[in-house]
């Protein structure tokens, strides 16, 4: 388990991050969803995938329980210049300003982005992991770069 942990874990992270905006609520998520694998050692093929669907479904379930948190409020607490485990992650500023812009797009485009770009998911993975063609997830990281390039023209020109 242990092996299993320091393979994933920052990738895990990252995921997690990138659903919630906040840094304490995505270290709850990646160790909770280790906690799970431990639970149910089984002999799942694709065990990365598991993973990442079990935090996914730990973040909806904690949205359900916790409306009383708002996204602007999330998105104030994380978007401060204290140092977080986040920036010891991503070491490169060019990384770390990539992943702000991509946590801000919708849902489909900033899950596919974090997954290709910051977890190392192939698309053959992702379309797999997301129960589609391969063509319709290249189709979707088509459109999510192509969102990504206007957000970073829109930035620009401030």
């Amino acid at each position: 388990m242990e092996k299993i942990y320091i393979k994933y874990h920052r990738e895990l992270y990252l995921y997690a991050f990138s659903l919630c905006k906040n840094h304490h609520l995505a270290q709850d998520l990646t160790s909770d969803t280790f906690f799970r694998a431990y639970l149910s050692l089984s002999d799942v093929s694709y065990f990365k995938y598991w993973l990442f669907r079990v935090c996914k479904n730990l973040y909806l379930d904690s949205l359900k329980s916790n409306r009383e948190y708002s996204s602007e409020n999330i998105i104030e607490n994380t978007l401060s210049n204290n140092e977080t485990p986040l920036d010891k992650i991503i070491e490169s500023e060019k990384r770390k300003y990539f992943y702000n812009l991509i946590i801000n797009l919708n849902e489909s485009y900033k899950e596919i982005l974090i997954l290709y770009y910051f977890c190392g998911f192939s698309l053959r993975e992702i379309s797999e992991s997301k129960n589609t063609t391969e063509g319709a997830a290249k189709t979707m990281l088509f459109r999510a770069r192509k969102k990504l390039k206007k957000e970073m023209e829109g930035e620009n020109e401030l």
